[in-house]
């Protein structure tokens, strides 16, 4: 897509999710690994309305496969930087490495919508976003045990969570602890619906308000999301670390 036809508000909503995605880590390290009361709390405070940033960052990255050429190439390149982030966090975070974090997902799901492509751009586009927002609802508590939520919830056999083989699936072994988690159920969801809304934004059809930068810093960061998620904990344990040898943490 040409410069002028860039839908800079994708980027700007991309990269403010970004924004709050390392805020939210670095409180995460600083509250957990280092005991530090106020940023824990605050951590815990924030973690109430952080699903509905990851909600939104997903999507985006569902819309945007309906702008990309090569959905195949795109989602072997995400998965093997998962991968990757896998292998440093056992060595960073033995007691809970990232098994299937957001780069899983999302890498997961690229493939999945570059493989089924035919058979999903038959659906409907009204049809399938309200398909995908009821469906989110319904698996977004999978995770805890249930489908919907209380009280009118449904428990689901704790038979799917013993062994751990479903944990891509969002039903994990409760006694197993994983950073970064983002499951299959309810996410996958999301990420379908925005493939859905993406059809709205193709060949230069969003309304004309969105091909304008108005937030140039979080454009910056949504252009650069890939390369920021990769290098943007190691940055965060570094310099923690630094200023933990001076007695400052």
């Amino acid at each position: 897509m040409s410069a002028k036809k860039r839908i800079h508000t994708l980027d700007e909503i991309r990269g403010f999710c970004v924004f709050c995605m390392v805020f939210d880590h670095a409180l995460f390290t600083l509250g957990y690994m280092y005991y530090h009361e106020f940023s824990r709390n605050l951590f815990d405070i924030l973690s109430l309305i952080s699903p509905f940033f990851a909600a939104t960052f997903i999507l985006i990255c569902g819309a945007s496969c309906m702008l990309s050429k090569d959905n195949m190439r795109r989602g072997i390149k995400i998965l093997t930087a998962a991968f990757a982030v896998t292998l440093v966090s056992v060595f960073l975070m033995p007691d809970a490495p990232i098994h299937f974090g957001i780069l899983h997902l999302l890498g997961s799901c690229v493939m999945l919508y570059a493989v089924f492509r035919r058979f999903i751009d038959r659906i409907p586009t009204i049809l399938g976003i309200i398909l995908c927002f009821v469906l989110f609802f319904v698996f977004y508590n999978t995770e805890k045990g249930y489908l919907f939520f209380e009280p009118f919830s449904l428990n689901l056999p704790d038979s799917l969570y013993e062994s751990g083989l479903l944990m891509i699936l969002g039903f994990r072994n409760p006694f197993v602890a994983y950073s970064d988690y983002f499951p299959l159920l309810p996410w996958i969801f999301s990420f379908f619906c925005g493939v859905f809304i993406g059809r709205y934004l193709k060949d230069g059809k969003a309304p004309k308000c969105m091909y304008k930068s108005r937030v140039p810093f979080f454009s910056l960061l949504g252009t650069n999301a890939f390369l920021i998620y990769l290098i943007h904990q190691p940055l965060i344990y570094g310099v923690y670390y630094l200023i933990s040898l001076t007695g400052g943490i």
